[in-house]
């Protein structure tokens, strides 16, 4: 039997939701799996219950206030420690202790690097790498540099949508790689309203009671990790996992990131979207979730997002198509034959 680790960031929690799709497929093709990461065990065991988690911070991403606004000095002084030999070593040390077949990476450049001085069989996946984001930061160039360097000896599989994966020796490309289930309305929502669930993630979004307006027949949902609001037209959803309530939602408000927007591709739901231009990755994701037909809201303040918001809110929505599963299953394969 195969034991494979999957290492995950955990900037906001998309890097490790969509890598639960692989270990599901990694679970039916009888490998042992486990996650690496700092993201909540209850992230992984709402979807996967009992797959084991060891709780470990890999790398830093970049320090955010809530989910469109980044601090980069902050940024700048946490990778000082999570880029250190120390924690390097630390890394190689416990993947020596873990006897692993194999490790797929997400895109920590630290555990890439552990992974190489280990010995362990590595692929790194992503729909961007660290060094490619840092570059547009005058404030993180040294970083860039670094991780660079550490990417170069690795192969890696770039998930669509996404920007090119840069100095690794290899790059597959292996389609969409989301989590999926069956879809489910939650019983807050009447048959006579819209269902909108509220997905920014856990940094959250500033000023959220600001931002959604009051509009009959809509019905806000919210889910851990977001936290509730006390408003009659708010229903705080718990016991139901995310990308179920993801299918069984009307719409989906949320930003422009790669885990939400594989779970409504595959899903098939409709979205509106608040842009968060400063974000590199988001020149890429945002035409994907125009091409779907979703709504791009324009405006920066609270009430010019409440505003847009009402109008888009006031027309009809079509649900495209559902996407290609096969993504998770295609990576799966690749990480049982690295480590064969």
């Amino acid at each position: 039997m195969a034991r494979i680790a999957l290492l995950c960031s955990a900037h906001g929690f998309g890097h490790v939701a969509r890598q639960l799709a692989v270990a599901e497929a990694l679970l039916l093709r009888g490998a042992e799996v486990e996650v690496w990461t700092a993201a909540p065990p209850e992230l992984v065991h709402d979807y996967l219950p009992g797959l084991p988690v060891r709780s470990v911070r890999l790398d830093v991403g970049l320090v955010q206030s809530d989910s469109l606004t980044e601090d980069l000095p902050a940024t700048a002084r946490a990778l000082e420690q999570y880029t250190s030999e120390a924690h390097v070593e630390g890394l190689v040390a416990d993947l020596r202790d873990a006897r692993l077949d194999a490790v797929l990476v997400d895109i920590a450049p630290a555990a890439l690097e552990a992974a190489r001085r280990a010995g362990v069989p590595c692929l790194a996946i992503g729909n961007f790498d660290w060094a490619w984001i840092y570059s547009h930061y005058p404030e993180l160039h040294g970083f860039s540099e670094l991780f660079a360097r550490w990417q170069v000896p690795h192969r890696a599989l770039r998930m669509q949508p996404g920007a090119p994966l840069t100095h690794f020796a290899q790059v597959v490309d292996v389609g969409v790689v989301g989590r999926w289930r069956p879809p489910v309305r939650p019983d807050a929502v009447t048959p006579q309203e819209q269902g909108v669930l509220v997905s920014f993630g856990g940094f959250g979004l500033d000023a959220l009671d600001r931002v959604l307006p009051v509009v009959p027949g809509v019905r806000w949902l919210l889910a851990p990790p977001m936290r509730p609001l006390d408003r009659v037209d708010c229903s705080f959803v718990t016991g139901l996992s995310y990308p179920a309530m993801v299918g069984g939602a009307d719409r989906v408000l949320t930003k422009p990131g790669y885990g939400i927007f594989t779970e409504l591709a595959l899903a098939g739901t409709p979205a509106v979207l608040v842009r968060r231009p400063g974000f590199p990755e988001a020149a890429y994701l945002e035409p994907a979730f125009a091409a779907r037909g979703d709504v791009v809201l324009n405006g920066e303040s609270p009430e010019e997002l409440r505003t847009a918001l009402t109008d888009a809110l006031a027309r009809p929505a079509t649900r495209p198509p559902p996407a290609d599963r096969g993504g998770a299953t295609r990576v799966a394969d690749l990480i049982l034959s690295a480590g064969a």
